[in-house]
């Protein structure tokens, strides 16, 4: 019975794991797609980015809408597999390469983020992104048509106001931007909090779930988490070391190499802007 359950999304992961596994792999990506997950759960690409939805008896919940093309995009999607509308668009932070378009479906539904990022969003006064009308602190559930979903903030990381999706019945959790599968942070680490990062990646660990869908990227598994929290914690003891040895971030940059990494996606781009982001954040804080 276990593995009759777990067999579709399994192959599902699988896929999306190792996407060479796939002949449709050998052909070009479209620029947008949606990849059925199980049961009512979908996931969304547009170009780079991508997000999720889930479709229930009572009304469809929506992440990040991405942009206005996509959005209008996916609505029309969405409506070839249910008549149920959008009742629900959540962003997962203020970042507007995530959050933009969602006034497509602004006639039906309601929007909600983290309270931090409600400010922001309101001051960048894009007419079409919504100003979430719900808003949480902590921890706040949704549930709609048998669906239960938890929206869960875990500190500051990739920024002051990230929130997690986890849906318990599909062990999924949906992270955008903090917990990238097997890649390394973005740039010099920008809008970031690298210690609090880290903190709040053991947070997620202490969740239950087994599918990790990021906002960029291939589709992982929660080890990914372990994986990441060790490559920040890595990288924040080279660079600490070479602070307490007087090194300059030129220096630094130049001295510092963590070969075990040199695989994951933007190493050879981003890698030394990592050190200078981390260089930069350790150097403001008090010597030790």
């Amino acid at each position: 019975m276990f593995f009759s359950k777990w067999l579709p999304r399994l192959c599902v992961l699988a896929s999306l794991l190792f996407p060479s596994l796939s002949a449709s792999a050998q052909q070009p990506r479209p620029a947008d797609e949606i990849t059925h997950f199980a049961e009512d759960v979908y996931l969304y690409r547009h170009q780079s980015h991508q997000a999720i939805f889930i479709v229930t008896s009572n009304g469809v919940i929506v992440t990040d809408p991405i942009s206005s093309d996509a959005a209008t995009w996916l609505k029309a999607k969405i409506a070839t597999l249910t008549d149920q509308p959008v009742r629900y668009v959540i962003y997962s932070h203020h970042h507007n390469d995530h959050i933009t378009g969602g006034s497509v479906f602004a006639d039906t539904a309601r929007f909600v983020s983290h309270a931090a990022a409600r400010p922001k969003i309101l001051q960048a006064a894009d007419p079409t992104t919504p100003v979430p009308d719900l808003t949480f602190t902590d921890r706040m559930t949704i549930d709609l048509g048998g669906k239960h979903v938890e929206l869960i903030y875990t500190g500051r990381n990739h920024s002051d106001n990230s929130l997690v999706l986890w849906i318990p019945q599909n062990s999924l959790l949906f992270a955008v931007d903090f917990i990238p599968v097997e890649t390394v942070a973005y740039r010099a680490l920008p809008d970031s909090y690298p210690d609090e990062w880290i903190e709040s990646l053991k947070q997620v660990e202490r969740l239950d779930f087994d599918i990790l869908v990021p906002g960029h990227g291939k589709v992982g598994t929660k080890e990914h988490v372990r994986l990441f929290r060790e490559y920040l914690e890595a990288l924040r003891a080279a660079v600490r070391e070479q602070l307490q040895n007087g090194a300059s971030l030129e220096e630094t940059k130049t001295r510092i190499r963590l070969p075990q990494y040199e695989q994951w996606y933007g190493y050879a781009d981003w890698f030394t802007e990592n050190v200078d982001g981390m260089y930069r954040s350790l150097s403001q804080q008090p010597r030790q």
